[in-house]
């Protein structure tokens, strides 16, 4: 089994040494402003930067070579063809994690946040589950429980800064009216019934001409609800299902297969994201793009999956007030990403590099999937 090479490199010093690297750090590495960096966090920081790096080379990296990959030219941005050699580019991503988390905890402060005890609760248990699952590769890292709790607890802050800054009672309010149309015009609820593109017993997959035939048997249910579709989003969300569900037993008999258990009818708020992410296959994401409240279409949207699915009114749904936060992390999240990196930024000029060029070289672990810092 190929895996991935995650390693920790030293982002300011850049000396990797592979054998018998023993961590010895001090407790905290410095402050950026009134925030203590641990030894703990800008290990995670580095282990996550690397990792980035990793994948960025788009290939898969030999644990022997790290030396030679520390050096080597990345493609950083494929848009514009911008390049960083490894090493440069963990070390500024590095500094970036740190420089965010010590804005997110400053104005989380700031604002009055305060973490309840239910809240650091889930944190610590989150990060109990990370241990539990990646501890090997995190101990061999230097990276401790603790500093996985207080990471995810920076997590949370970081979730309700969006309502401290943007919320009803915020810093800076976003209007009823704004929400609203952000979420008319960039997010899409749907009622949906996923069919696998493969016999789920046999595992055998579709051939194309099965894939045809299953969709356009999906559709004929799709057109026929269409037809008749009520007005009111629960009525939709009824007559859909009725007819979407009975169309699924000739749907998967082009694969000899039963219906799957998981083929239920289920709700979800995408973003454009989710559906960039999602809807892989052209013109998949332009088709539910392109549907009114109300109307349905069958739709493949990736390579091995199928989909009966019907566009409804958020608000038909769900009220403004439950949704405000998801609408606001769509709406407000990268604009608030932003102004955290760049008041973190201005808090960085304490930070104690010649702390930081004492911790340990670089040392190499094996691919267990752990990414903490993208979790």
């Amino acid at each position: 089994m190929k895996k991935k090479l995650l390693a920790l490199v030293c982002a300011l010093a850049l000396t990797v040494s592979l054998v018998g690297c023993v961590f010895s750090t001090p407790d905290t590495v410095g402050k950026i402003g009134d925030f203590e960096v641990t030894s703990g966090l800008y290990l995670l920081a580095q282990y996550d930067a690397y990792q980035q790096a990793a994948q960025l080379a788009g290939s898969e990296q030999d644990a022997s070579k790290v030396k030679s990959f520390l050096k080597a030219t990345i493609t950083t941005d494929a848009d514009t063809g911008e390049t960083a050699v490894v090493s440069d580019y963990v070390a500024q991503k590095t500094l970036e994690t740190l420089q965010t988390l010590a804005a997110v905890d400053a104005r989380f402060t700031e604002l009055g946040g305060e973490l309840t005890e239910e809240q650091k609760s889930a944190a610590d248990s989150y990060a109990q589950q990370l241990m539990d699952n990646y501890g090997d590769t995190y101990t061999a890292n230097g990276i401790g429980l603790e500093t996985l709790k207080l990471f995810q607890q920076l997590q949370y802050k970081h979730t309700l800064l969006l309502d401290l800054v943007y919320g009803k009672n915020g810093e800076t309010p976003v209007e009823d009216g704004e929400l609203t149309e952000h979420l008319d015009s960039t997010m899409y609820e749907i009622g949906f019934i996923t069919v696998p593109l493969y016999n789920t017993s046999t595992f055998a997959f579709a051939s194309d001409d099965q894939k045809a035939e299953m969709l356009s048997l999906a559709q004929k249910a799709a057109d026929s609800y269409n037809a008749s579709a009520p007005e009111d989003t629960s009525s939709q969300l009824t007559t859909f299902n009725s007819i979407a569900s009975s169309a699924l037993t000739g749907i998967c008999a082009v694969l000899d297969a039963e219906v799957p258990s998981t083929s239920t009818l289920q709700t979800d708020l995408l973003s454009e994201s989710d559906l960039t992410d999602a809807f892989t296959q052209e013109g998949a994401a332009d088709t539910l793009r392109g549907l009114a409240y109300g109307q349905a279409a069958a739709i493949q949207y990736t390579g091995y999956a199928m989909m009966l699915a019907v566009r409804l009114d958020p608000l038909g749904v769900s009220t403004l007030d439950a949704l405000r936060s998801q609408i606001l992390s769509d709406l407000k999240g990268e604009e608030l990403d932003d102004a955290l990196a760049a008041y973190g930024a201005q808090m960085a000029s304490s930070l104690s590099s010649s702390a930081m060029s004492k911790l340990p070289a670089a040392k190499i672990v094996n691919d267990t999937s752990a990414n903490s810092a993208n979790s």
